[in-house]
This record gives C-alpha cells, structure tokens and sequence, in this order.
C-alpha cells in the first residue's frame, strides 16, 4: 500500500471519502498548515479526536484535498472546504513541524468477498430514497466523482449522508471490507431513510394568527 507523510486536522467530527466539510483556521498551526498544503498542492489528514482533550488520535482517517473552486481571498483562511477522497491507517505521528504530521498508508476497502447482488441493489436504492427525501432540506455535501469506482462506493456515500454519532461513524470507517460496510449500512439506512421520508412529507407548519408577530 502506497505511504506518505501528511499534515493532520484533528477533529471532533468523522469525514468520509467523497464528504465535504468547512475547516476553519482557529489556531496559527492550522492557517499555516492549510496554506502549505495549498501552496505545495498537498494533501491533509481529516483525523476524528474522540476525546474532548485532543490527547488520543484515532487510527484511521480520511487523507482530504483543498478544493480551489470555493471563492475566498487567497490569503483569508476562515472557511476551506475540503473533499474527502482516500482512506488510510496511521503509521507515525511527527511532532516536528508547528503542526502535528504523519506517515499514513492509503487502506481502500477490501473488495473479497464481493457482497451479493441483493445486498448493493438494496443499499443503492434506500441511498436513492434518502438523497430524495434530503434534497429539499440539506445542502449538497458530497461530491461522489471523486471516489474511485468500485462496490464499496455505496457503501462509504451512505456513511457519509447518515446522522450518526462520531464515534459511529469512526466505527464505520474502521470498517475492513465493503461487504461488511454495506450491511451495516444497510441496517443504519432501514431505519432513517422511513424518517427522512416521513419529515420529508409533512408539510410546513405555519403559524396561527395569534402567534404571528406583527413588525411594526
């Protein structure tokens, strides 16, 4: 597997290949390391924090790239997107730059078993549901194109729409095979695409009479 050594963004949050997601340069570690990585066309490593403390990294993450089409100053770092696009394990933590670096090696999902027919028609058709039933109420945070084609594409773009906690989603992530990914998912996705289907349904609650606030 191929290896290389990244800067890494720590984070409360999980991001999945294929997700977008804001990073905001609240430290100078993090304004400096955003600007490396946009000088040098470089790639950074989305790491979940499951404490509070920042003191435990978690082992796998997701290596994301800078998107340049966002507007913004060159020189303002308040709000980065980036894309999610490979996952990868820890290797080494360096502690010699003003920003945290490691050595990651690249850790697609393993292909073998293949899941059964049955399995990938289920898991891409309650991920068509749930994009539907989301459309009108969430903005666009994927951007599939740039996950390489194979069955665990699915399977990792579920991960990403699901409302789940951090920790489960990490669990996820951590996931080795895509068979096994997509019936988890599959599970996860019995459950919430009936709810998004049934909010997606009821219609706008508008405000009796009495309850409006008059502005002048």
């Amino acid at each position: 597997m191929k290896t290389l050594r990244v800067p890494i963004y720590p984070s409360a949050d999980v991001v999945f290949p294929g997700q977008l997601f804001p990073i905001f340069a609240e430290t100078r570690g993090v304004d400096w390391m955003l600007r490396f990585c946009r000088e040098q066309r470089q790639p950074l490593g989305m790491i979940f924090v499951p404490d509070i403390g920042g003191h435990t990294l978690a082992g796998v993450g997701t290596l994301a790239y800078l998107l340049d089409d966002i507007p913004q100053k060159v020189q303002d770092f308040s709000n980065i997107v980036v894309v999610g696009q490979y996952r990868f394990q820890i290797l080494q933590i360096h502690q010699d730059q003003v920003y945290l670096e490691a050595t990651v090696q690249l850790w697609p999902w393993i292909e073998e078993p293949r899941p059964g027919w049955m399995l990938v028609e289920q898991v891409g058709n309650y991920l068509r549901r749930y994009v539907q039933a989301l459309s009108n109420t969430l903005p666009a945070a994927l951007l599939p194109e740039v996950l390489p084609p194979g069955v665990s594409t699915l399977g990792v773009l579920s991960a990403a729409l699901l409302p789940l906690p951090s920790a489960d989603r990490q669990r996820l992530l951590e996931i080795p095979t895509a068979k096994v990914l997509l019936s988890t998912v599959l599970d996860y996705m019995r459950i919430y695409v009936p709810l998004a289907e049934r909010l997606a349904d009821m219609p706008p609650k508008v405000a009796a009479l009495h309850e409006r606030v008059s502005l002048n």
